[in-house]
């Protein structure tokens, strides 16, 4: 008697075939999925098989991509809220894990059409800006992957990739002609000296935000409104805060360094609101616009931007200033009319690297008064109630 009847055979081999292909992904290209943490078995992996080569295998068997976001469905279908939004580099590093942020920074991630999008974008605004007689400049906050890549885990920068989309949007500024303060290479230089950005946290730190400041001004065409680091920072200091030590119920293990402000870095007398130029927000939004006179000579300067800068510049912006204000991106949908009333002589877009997107389409048709000429396209003329930002965009 045959051990399997004729007419059984096919089923058999139909049978054998799908058991097999799981196996295909540990040789074909992954299927979209969150990043490999192993890329290679261990070294003499039959030895201990179990510990050494299951970790590879669970990284790389086939329809990964589609389990695991089965699962992940399901864990938001049951409530579950033990999602693991931060990533722990090393030498206790720590790391926003969710908004692709990972991914972007090691060019994992590439979005070519969002980054187009985010390039019309500025394009316009400078022509904007132009016309006013006034400089438009963009400045990047680099995401605490990309300020202290040495310290993710080993896994992630093997698997860096170029060009990122922030070597995108650099080259296609340069290309367009729009000013870009490119922070990258001041830090990695500023970094033989001192940190620029918090281990614990997802932002940089003061002298970080200095630095930014400096380049911003300096791409702006007013170098002399650089401030110094002694003029505004004391000496570091350690601290144990952060909002990622906070977000994963992490104790760390040795303090963060942190620069107290000092000097023109602290609130300046002689401020007076300016009304009527922001409109005011929801008050479970904590990104308040704001807008002041200083009462002294200075440039007109608008912000729009996000955590980076909403706190860190504001002293800074009043020493400068003749007139400061600071409003939030929402992802290119910010109150263009605030930009109108402003007038600013210099008008910086300073998003963070993960909330470069503009979500949404940012050219919608807007005709009659209010748009400053802008016309057909107007960028970001969304109210203040549109785009709210989420709490991981900064």
């Amino acid at each position: 008697m045959p051990l399997i009847m004729s007419f059984r055979r096919w089923w058999a081999a139909i049978f054998v075939a799908i058991l097999l292909l799981p196996a295909l992904g540990h040789f074909l290209p992954d299927a979209p999925a969150p990043m490999r943490t192993v890329l290679a078995p261990e070294a003499r992996w039959w030895e201990d098989a179990a510990r050494r080569l299951d970790p590879w295998i669970n990284n790389t068997f086939g329809f990964r991509g589609a389990v695991l976001a089965a699962h992940r469905s399901y864990v938001r279908f049951i409530g579950d809220s033990q999602s693991r939004l931060v990533l722990k580099g090393e030498h206790g590093a720590l790391y926003l894990n969710s908004e692709k942020a990972v991914e972007q920074s090691i060019g994992q991630v590439v979005r070519p059409e969002e980054v187009a999008h985010f390039l019309a974008f500025a394009q316009r605004m400078n022509a904007y800006m132009t016309a006013q007689g006034g400089r438009f400049v963009v400045v990047v906050a680099p995401n605490g992957q990309t300020a202290n890549f040495e310290l993710l885990p080993a896994y992630a920068r093997q698997l860096k990739k170029s060009p990122t989309e922030f070597d995108l949007v650099a080259q296609g500024l340069k290309a367009e002609g729009v000013a870009f303060a490119d922070v990258r290479p001041l830090f990695t230089e500023a970094k033989k000296t001192g940190p620029v950005h918090w281990l614990y946290d997802t932002h940089w730190n003061r002298r970080g935000a200095l630095i930014a400041f400096n380049a911003t001004m300096v791409a702006a065409g007013r170098p002399d409104l650089q401030i110094s680091a002694d003029d505004a920072l004391g000496p570091p200091e350690p601290t144990m805060k952060g909002d990622l030590a906070r977000m994963g119920g992490i104790t760390p293990a040795r303090p963060d360094v942190d620069y107290p402000p000092k000097g023109p870095t602290l609130d300046q007398p002689g401020q007076v609101e300016m009304p009527g130029v922001m409109q005011p927000v929801g008050m479970t939004d904590p990104f308040e616009s704001y807008a002041y006179s200083t009462g002294h000579a200075g440039p007109r300067i608008l912000v729009i931007g996000d955590s980076f800068t909403q706190g860190f510049w504001r002293g800074w912006l009043a020493y400068r200033a003749s007139a400061y204000g600071w409003t939030h991106h929402r992802y290119c949908r910010f109150d263009m009319g605030a930009v109108e009333r402003f007038k600013p002589d210099i008008l910086i877009y300073a998003p963070t690297e993960r909330a470069m997107q503009c979500k949404g389409e940012p050219f919608v048709a807007q005709d009659g008064p209010g748009q400053g000429g802008l016309g057909q396209g107007t960028p970001g003329n969304a109210t203040p109630g549109n785009a709210t930002p989420t709490k991981g965009g900064g």
